[in-house]
């Protein structure tokens, strides 16, 4: 597990995410006015929060649209950065899956456009969606989580 920490260290770094930075197993109390309470899971018990403050960082070269946070036992324990799509991009762009594939090392599995990876007891994903986690809006979504069978056995 710290081997993966490396390495999502790793593509955080590399691809200047520093301000609005939330890594898995830190510690995290979220509070107003900087987090906004959206609910808490019944299956794993994790609450998640949006983070309010602006972001002008940028994340594999595109402005974050949204940060949500999803804490349990005052850690975090998933991540989803909701990246704007640049103009002209299609699906999720090769750029990230390059930029993501070098710093990773196991291959992406793609499946109707997902892109996943499971690295011990984590999961990466990524993919073009506008859905409820999207806020509705035409965004590639970042998610990087402890395996949900983790979270749901250990509730």
């Amino acid at each position: 597990m710290k081997t993966y920490i490396i390495f999502l260290f790793a593509i955080c770094s590399s691809f200047g995410l520093f301000a609005q930075r939330f890594d898995l197993g830190n510690s995290l109390q979220p509070k107003q006015p900087d987090f906004e309470y959206l609910g808490t899971s019944s299956a794993t018990g994790v609450s998640t929060y949006k983070y309010k403050k602006p972001k002008t960082d940028k994340f594999f070269n595109r402005n974050i649209g949204d940060i949500i946070v999803g804490v349990r036992s005052g850690k975090i324990v998933t991540t989803i950065y909701n990246l704007i799509p640049n103009n002209g991009d299609i699906g999720v762009p090769a750029d990230i899956i390059t930029l993501l594939q070098a710093n990773l090392p196991y291959p992406f599995k793609e499946v109707d456009g997902v892109y996943g990876l499971n690295i011990d007891n984590e999961t990466i994903s990524i993919a073009r969606v506008r859905s409820p986690l999207t806020f509705n809006q035409d965004r590639i979504m970042f998610m990087n989580s402890m395996k949900q069978s983790i979270l749901e056995s250990t509730k």
